[in-house]
């Protein structure tokens, strides 16, 4: 555009400055012609040496308004002639209004309306007080023909007796069965873990502006893709004619990524029938009773020694529900939405862990299918249970050969430099193995996500079985680190998350109906139990890898490793509230 040498110019925040000819122009002022460029096929990287960005931690620009209150979540969109609107639900999934008598909701002062849609019967108000006690007055027969019974003991059972019968197979090493044949001893062990809840602090909501012929949508959500598709088949819209506002959520790990879009859709059918603006909103209740959840699953391990006491095979069988399926859906309406379709096997690859140095191992699932039970992704999928039952029965062997179980773990990473550079670093920075009156240490560590992980907990427990954790040490190893602060943060609110889980995690179903429904029954880590938080940041310079969940699978396994250290007692299910612990 200027006519001179591209030599003379040169770039500084996001203008390219002609010092010369004293004028400059913005990146922004430039794309539309840059974006007509060829690509370069291998265009010349700065050297990390001249970073002035990346490596450092600015503070964030919406820090000021979060913590004084003003920052506008989905939950604070207010927009002239909004009404609101509760949605009555069936006390178990897929259940349908079969008869609805509205007489006593509408003669609730401020309720305008009463409309059945597929998810439920909603209540049109002025406020959410109007819309809250008209729902509570409406009088709903539900047909539970095709509703489900899901119920957590007989699934648990069902569970455990596929753990006996071969699965798919996710990886397979070696000849694991000759191995175990000709093995000294075989050691295996049983794990289970319940339905979880998101429980995002923010319950879900949505603004719908809807004419007849066109929409605006405010909203938290992590698949907008998927979301404007569903909206546009509910309300009869093109995806031009939809506009689309992605809000800042308060929480969403997964639960606001719904590939059915459940949240949204609701919303979409209120709306059409109002064809005014309307908020819809779900109470805690709402959600911690209507889906979706993390799945419940089993997991099976096992362990074959030879004499010398090393590992010759290992089994890992895990038994859950489906949610890859759905995960390909989602991926692959993304990449239509794009115009193209990324490879299949691109789509569906399993990282299957175990990274330890073991010539036969043997890897396989059940993956269910419960149609009627509503099961989602939650933050670190399934590497929640499986890093749990792998990372705790390595500290089992470790033991049983009489080691050291940093040290077990560092001699069957020999070929994993990462892991072993997270394992020393957070064994260092915890001072592993120091002798401190009454606390106890467990360790653990993991790879997935382009990123690496290690973690030490530390834990009392008192004689009337009262737990308290002290301090929680991570080792991270995100590639490089653009933002190092950000990094940390993202990892400190991963150990609050697992702990929460870990500790107090449990939705149970009897007959079809969930029993929790709020903080009260389904707690989070609270102020008091937090413990000292510290991470180390391991700069390998590798790609960038991710962090949101990269913090999440270690620290379960880390504490019940520390918990048997203190007292000898081998955690085989969760939440530890479940097994009588006192969480102090």
């Amino acid at each position: 555009l200027w006519g001179v040498n591209a030599s003379s110019l040169r770039t500084e925040a996001s203008y390219v400055i002609d010092d010369i000819g004293g004028r400059s122009a913005s990146y922004g002022e430039l794309s539309s012609a840059a974006a007509n460029e060829s690509v370069p096929s291998n265009p010349p990287l700065k050297d990390p040496a001249s970073y002035r960005i990346i490596g450092t931690s600015p503070q964030r620009t919406d820090a000021s308004a979060k913590t004084d209150g003003s920052f506008k979540y989905g939950m604070d969109v207010d927009i002239p002639g909004m009404l609101t609107a509760l949605i009555a639900r069936p006390p178990r999934f897929n259940g349908q209004a079969l008869s609805v008598d509205d007489n006593a909701a509408l003669a609730v002062p401020g309720v305008r309306s009463v409309h059945t849609i597929p998810g439920g019967v909603a209540v049109v108000a002025d406020d959410f007080w109007a819309a809250q006690q008209g729902r509570k007055a409406l009088q709903v027969s539900w047909n539970e023909l095709l509703a489900g019974r899901t119920d957590s003991a007989s699934q648990r059972n069902d569970y455990n007796l596929r753990l006996n019968l071969p699965g798919l197979p996710i990886r397979s090493d070696g000849s694991t069965l000759l191995a175990q044949l000709q093995a000294s001893e075989t050691l295996s062990a049983d794990y289970y873990f319940p339905f979880m809840a998101h429980a995002a602090m923010e319950p879900l909501n949505v603004v719908v502006d809807y004419d007849g012929s066109s929409a605006e949508i405010w909203t938290g959500t992590q698949s907008a893709t998927l979301d404007k598709i569903f909206a546009g088949v509910v309300l009869g819209l093109l995806p031009d004619q939809i506009n689309f506002h992605m809000m800042p959520a308060g929480g969403g790990f997964g639960r606001r990524g719904n590939p059915l879009a459940d949240f949204v859709r609701d919303a979409c059918f209120v709306a059409k029938a109002l064809q005014q603006p309307v908020k819809v909103i779900w109470t805690r209740e709402d959600d911690m009773k209507g889906g979706y959840y993390r799945p419940a699953a089993s997991v099976r391990v096992s362990a074959s020694l030879n004499s010398a006491d090393e590992i010759t095979a290992w089994t890992h069988r895990a038994v859950t529900q489906d949610v890859t399926a759905s995960l390909y859906v989602e991926n692959a309406l993304d990449a239509l939405h794009d115009m193209e379709l990324p490879p299949l096997a691109e789509l569906t690859d399993f990282e299957t862990g175990m990274p330890y140095k073991i010539d036969n191992v043997l890897m396989d699932a059940h993956l269910t299918v419960l149609p009627t039970m509503p099961s989602l992704w939650m933050r670190s999928v399934n590497k929640f249970s499986d890093v749990f039952a792998q990372e705790t029965f390595i500290d089992e062997l470790a033991l049983r050969v009489r080691q050291n179980p940093y040290a077990f773990r560092r001699q069957l990473l020999s070929e994993k430099p990462r892991h072993r550079a997270v394992l020393d670093a957070v064994s260092q920075a915890a001072n592993w193995g120091r002798s401190t009156s009454g606390v106890s240490q467990g360790i653990a560590v993991m790879g997935h996500w382009n990123s690496f992980i290690a973690q030490v907990v530390e834990v009392s427990v008192s004689a009337n079985r009262e737990l308290t954790v002290h301090r929680v040490v991570s080792a991270v190893d995100c590639g490089t680190a653009v933002n190092p602060d950000l990094v940390i943060a993202q990892v400190e609110s991963a150990v609050i998350f697992a702990l929460s889980s870990v500790l107090f995690g449990e939705i149970l179903l009897e007959d079809g109906v969930v029993q929790q429904s709020n903080f009260d029954d389904y707690p989070v880590l609270r102020m008091h139990q937090t413990p000292i938080i510290e991470t180390v940041i391991v700069n390998s310079g590798n790609s960038v890898g991710g962090v949101g969940e990269i913090g999440v699978p270690c620290v379960g396994p880390a504490l019940a490793n520390a918990i048997f250290a203190a007292t000898g007692e081998r955690i085989r299910e969760l939440p530890l509230s479940r097994l009588n612990f006192i969480i102090a």
